[in-house]
C-alpha cells in the first residue's frame, strides 16, 4: 500500500494488506472518503467500501453475479451453492436451509451449550490457554462434524481442512499453499466417501445424508456437487466462528468494563455478539462480476468488470455507524454485513449467532481479568482474518 500523487494505491489481492487490521482500516477510511468505489488498477478490480453500496451490489444479484467467481480465483468447475446463481443457487440452498432456520437451530441449542460448557470446564482447570486449540478452533470444528456427519473425533482434521481450504485465494501465488489446498481436498474427499456410501442406504440427521439422497428437478445431486458443498461447509462453518471468537475475546480484553457488564447482565449478550461480528468481520471480502453495464455509488461499471465487496470497510462506515471505531456491546441498531446480504446471505447465520452467544455467555460467567499472553497470530490471508494461535490468561470468578 503506497500513496502516489495524493491517491492511496492498494493491492486488494495482497494477503498482507489484510493482516494488519489498523493499517487495513486506515486504507479503507481513505477510500470511503475519497474514492468509495475504489479502482485497484493492478488487479482490475472495483473495491466497494461503503455499507449502502455493498448492499446495492448484493441486492442486485441478476446484475452482479456470484457464479463467475465469488472468490479471487474463479474455479469454473466449482458448483457448491455459493458458486451458483439463482435458480440453481436457491435450489441447492433449500436442501439444507430448513435445518438452519432459527427454530431448527433453537432445537440444537442445548447441545451447543453442553459442548461449550465442556470446553469452558477445560479452560477453568488451567488459568491460561492457547485459546484457538482449546476453545475457538475446537468448538466450531466439532459442531461442523455434527452438522455434516463426520465423526466428532475428527474435529482436528476438520479444523486443519478448514485452515487450508480458506487459503484458496493464494494458491496460484504460493506453491506451498497450493499443495496444502490440494492435500486438504484429497483428505476430506477420502474421509467423505465411505460416510456418503453408508448414508445413501441408511440416512442420518446430517447434511451428508441430505445431499446423497437429494434430488433437484428429479435428478440426484452429482457427486462433484456433494463434494463441493461439503468443502464449502467445512471452510465456512469452522473458520469464521473461530475467527470471531478469537478476535472477539481479544477485543474484550481491551474493554474489560464491557466484559464485566455482559457478565453481570447476560441480556447484553445478543447485542454483544452483533458488535463482535461488526468489529471483527471474519471474512474480508466476496467477489462479483457485472453481467451488464451499470453503476455503483455513482461509478460506471462495465459488463465483465470484477467487483470486490470489502466487508470490514462497510462495517466501519461513518455514514451508517455512530463512532464506528468504538467497540460498544450496547450498539443498537447494528446493520453490519458480517454475513453478507441478499440472496447469498450466509446460510449458517443462526448457527453462528447461537454458538457465539453460548460461548460469550459461558466464558463471561466463569472468567474475569482477561490478559493476553501473546497477541493473536493473524495469518496473511486475502479472504479471512484467520488466527493461528492466541494465548490468554484469566482468573476464575469467585
Amino acid at each position: 500500500m503506497t500513496a502516489a500523487a495524493d491517491r492511496l494505491i492498494a493491492d486488494l489481492l495482497d494477503p498482507e494488506f489484510y493482516q494488519d487490521g489498523e493499517r487495513m482500516h486506515a486504507a479503507f477510511t481513505w477510500m470511503r472518503a475519497n474514492e468509495p468505489v475504489y479502482r485497484d488498477r493492478r488487479n482490475g478490480l472495483w473495491g466497494i467500501t461503503r455499507n449502502d453500496d455493498v448492499r446495492d451490489v448484493e441486492r442486485r444479484s441478476t446484475v452482479f453475479c456470484s457464479g463467475q467467481g465469488y472468490r479471487a480465483i474463479w474455479s469454473p468447475e466449482e458448483i457448491n451453492m455459493i458458486a451458483q446463481d439463482d435458480p440453481r443457487h436457491r435450489q441447492q440452498r433449500l436442501l439444507v436451509q430448513g435445518d438452519l432456520t432459527g427454530a431448527a437451530v433453537a432445537e440444537r441449542k442445548p447441545d451447543i451449550e453442553a459442548l461449550v460448557a465442556e470446553l469452558v470446564d477445560g479452560l477453568a482447570a488451567t488459568g491460561e490457554a492457547e485459546f484457538v486449540d482449546a476453545f475457538s478452533g475446537q468448538l466450531p470444528a466439532r459442531l461442523t462434524c455434527r452438522l455434516l456427519g463426520f465423526p466428532e473425533t475428527m474435529w482436528r482434521e476438520v479444523k486443519s481442512w478448514s485452515e487450508r481450504l480458506m487459503r484458496t485465494d493464494m494458491r496460484e501465488r504460493d506453491g506451498e499453499v497450493f499443495r496444502d489446498f490440494f492435500d486438504a481436498n484429497m483428505e476430506f474427499v477420502t474421509a467423505l466417501m465411505p460416510i456418503a456410501q453408508e448414508r445413501k442406504g441408511c440416512p442420518a440427521h446430517d447434511f451428508i445424508s441430505t445431499w446423497v439422497n437429494a434430488e433437484i428437478e428429479g435428478e440426484p445431486l452429482p457427486p462433484s456437487t456433494i463434494v463441493h458443498e461439503v468443502g464449502l461447509f467445512i471452510a465456512g462453518g469452522a473458520e469464521t466462528t473461530r475467527t470471531a471468537l478469537t478476535h472477539g475475546l481479544r477485543a474484550f480484553a481491551d474493554h474489560p468494563e464491557q466484559w464485566e457488564a455482559m457478565a453481570a447482565d447476560p441480556s447484553l449478550v445478543p447485542t454483544a455478539v452483533e458488535e463482535v461480528l461488526r468489529w471483527v468481520t471474519p471474512l474480508n471480502n466476496m467477489f462479483r462480476r457485472a453481467l451488464a453495464d451499470d453503476e455503483v455509488g455513482g461509478q460506471e461499471i462495465r459488463r465483465g468488470d470484477r467487483i470486490i465487496m470489502l466487508y470490514p470497510s462497510a462495517n466501519r462506515d461513518e455514514a451508517v455507524f455512530d463512532q464506528p471505531f468504538r467497540f460498544d456491546i450496547t450498539r443498537d441498531p447494528n446493520p453490519h454485513l458480517a454475513f453478507g446480504f441478499g440472496t447469498h446471505l450466509c446460510v449458517g447465520t443462526n448457527v453462528a449467532r447461537t454458538t457465539l452467544g453460548a460461548a460469550f455467555t459461558a466464558l463471561s460467567q466463569r472468567f474475569t481479568n482477561l490478559r493476553p499472553v501473546t497477541e493473536p497470530d493473524v495469518e496473511a490471508n486475502i479472504f479471512a482474518r484467520a488466527v493461528r494461535s492466541f494465548r490468554v490468561a484469566y482468573d476464575l470468578r469467585s
